[in-house]
Parts: C-alpha cells; structure tokens; sequence
C-alpha cells in the first residue's frame, strides 16, 4: 500500500485524520490539535515494531469504533508493504533545448499516437525510461542527457 492510499483512506473516515511529518504518519482524533496524535507509524520500518500507540488517548466516545478498526486494516496493510513499494515511483521529464524566443525549456511529449512533440509535457517513471532505453538502445545516451526530475509530479 502507498502511502498516499493510506492517508487517503485514513482522513476518509468520520473521526480520525492523519497526516506525515518527518518520515511518521501520525493518526488522530479529527477534532484534536496535531499535538494530540495517538498513533505513529514509521514510513522505513516493516512490521508492528513502527508503531507507537497509546490507544486509552483515543477511546473516548468521539472515536467511532469502525473508524478506528478501518484505520487498523489500513495501517496493517502497509506495515507489511515493503519500504520502497510505499513511495510513489519517481518522475522525469525529457528536456530538449530551450525556445529560441522566449529561453523557456521545451520537453519532449507523446500523444495518444505515440507521435513526438516539443511542446507539453510528458512525465516517465524510472521503469518506463528504461523500457523506452530498451525498445530504442541508439537513444539511451540522449535519454539519460535529457532526463530531469519533474519534483512537483511525484505525489501523483
């Protein structure tokens, strides 16, 4: 499970919330302060031993029972999720020379055609890069020289 899937599930429920800071997910009570968490789980630790828990903190009658046995399910599902399967694959772009006029960098695009472009932007996972390197060898030198990370894509 990716990490992302489980916040999305978690801050789904009625009564409880999470979110990530410094490498934890914290769990919480939705109508406490982010001071108030009772759950952490370690984003780089397989098993039960990434959790610290204090669960008298959060059995009160605000918690819905189910909420806190769907968060249970969730959070079993990725502690048994090997560490690098919870992070989102990194992006890259294919960056061609910059626009003549304007200095903006072009990108290389590919339509539903499997046509080239210079304008847009198409985003590659790691693995796709390797598999366009493999379908095309006399084009993996200028793969790996155009290949820039896309930072603000790899949340996706």
């Amino acid at each position: 499970m990716k990490i992302k899937e489980a916040l999305n599930f978690i801050n789904a429920t009625m009564t409880l919330r999470a979110k990530v800071d410094d490498d934890i997910m914290y769990v919480y009570e939705k109508s406490l302060g982010d001071d108030d968490w009772f759950m952490g789980i370690s984003l780089y630790q397989v098993g039960w031993s990434a959790i610290s828990a204090d669960f008298d903190t959060c059995l009160d009658d605000d918690v819905d029972v189910m909420d806190l046995a769907r968060v249970m399910d969730v959070v079993q599902r990725l502690i048994c999720t090997p560490v690098n399967e919870r992070f989102p694959e990194k992006k890259y772009r294919l960056r061609w020379i910059n626009d003549d006029e304007s200095g903006f960098p072009n990108y290389l695009c590919r339509n539903q055609g499997g046509e080239w472009w210079f304008t847009g932007t198409t985003y590659f996972t790691e693995s796709e890069l390797e598999q366009l390197k493999k379908d095309n060898p006399r084009l993996a030198p200028a793969i790996d020289a155009m290949k820039e990370p896309a930072e603000d894509k790899d949340d996706e």
